[in-house]
């Protein structure tokens, strides 16, 4: 099993970089296809959103003013995805071709973004998504959802600041939850190059229902060495401590799965998943 076909979304190019080179550490292991999505607003969505009291002539400066800003980013993520090509020797090809290191294409279209990506990215073998940053409105975090909680595939969520290496040292966060159990096989073939893998095991009041003797033993199956890592923690405190000691181990990656409680719960306690996407330094694979 190999990634062969990645979709990152950029929604505006001061915030790429890290996405791309996210993506392209990735690909690299699997001579992978990288489809660059560039989303521009669409201004006839502004319509509804403008206000009572204004005239046909404000609304239609404000959407020549939000098309002019649409192009602007669109020719300046051209201009970055072109210096990415040239800087690291890739070649730009419509879909996978077969041929030996990594492939990209640039895409736009017009609309929402997390709407375009919750329909694009089921068609997907992996998603690689920016991590929100606090009191910035990018990268999306409803793209993110949207790319988690909408496609179906799994997700890469890059950090803010472009990564050295992914996946040489694998970090696992192991509840023993479906949704753990889904990551885990997605990331099996990342799983199987990596130079170690590490299995996170909280001794915490919320005991797993499946020790990670057992998710060991069948990763050696793949012929993938793991070994565990033990820790006390309250459950309450798991997402802080899955950062912590995937920090300690020196983990480029850190496998876990998504919203394991309920969201309604983790949207007015808090949660792991939120904790981890609003902190995390390293790459997150997540599924849902």
């Amino acid at each position: 099993m190999r990634y062969r076909s990645l979709l990152a979304p950029i929604g505006a190019p001061e915030i790429a970089r890290p996405i791309l080179e996210t993506a392209l550490h990735l690909a690299r292991r699997f001579d992978a296809h990288i489809e660059i999505l560039h989303v521009r607003p669409d201004p006839r969505g502004l319509v509804p959103y403008t206000g009572e009291g204004m005239d046909g002539s404000m609304i239609e400066e404000i959407m020549e003013a939000t098309e002019r800003e649409g192009e602007e980013r669109a020719l300046r993520s051209r201009e970055l995805v072109d210096a990415l090509a040239m800087e690291h020797g890739l070649r730009f090809a419509d879909a996978p071709d077969g041929g030996p290191g990594v492939t990209l294409a640039l895409r736009t279209l017009v609309g929402r973004e997390d709407e375009a990506v919750a329909v694009e990215g089921r068609l997907y073998d992996l998603l690689v998504v920016g991590r929100p940053i606090r009191d910035s409105a990018l990268p999306s975090p409803i793209t993110l959802e949207a790319a988690l909680l909408d496609t179906g595939r799994p997700i890469l969520v890059a950090p803010p600041t472009p990564p050295a290496s992914v996946a040489d040292t694998i970090a696992i966060a192991w509840e023993g939850s479906p949704e753990a159990a889904r990551t885990i096989a997605d990331a099996i073939p990342l799983l199987e190059g990596a130079q170690a893998v590490h299995i996170l095991a909280a001794d915490a009041a919320q005991v797993s229902p499946v020790k990670p003797e057992a998710l060991q033993q069948r990763l050696s199956w793949h012929g993938i060495g793991a070994s565990i890592h033990r820790f006390d923690c309250a459950a309450s405190d798991l997402g802080a401590a899955f950062l912590e000691h995937s920090g300690a181990l020196g983990a480029d990656l850190l496998v876990k799965g998504a919203y394991s409680q309920s969201r309604l719960r983790q949207l007015i306690l808090g949660g792991r998943t939120r904790h981890i996407l609003a902190r995390s330094e390293i790459p997150v694979l997540l599924a849902h």
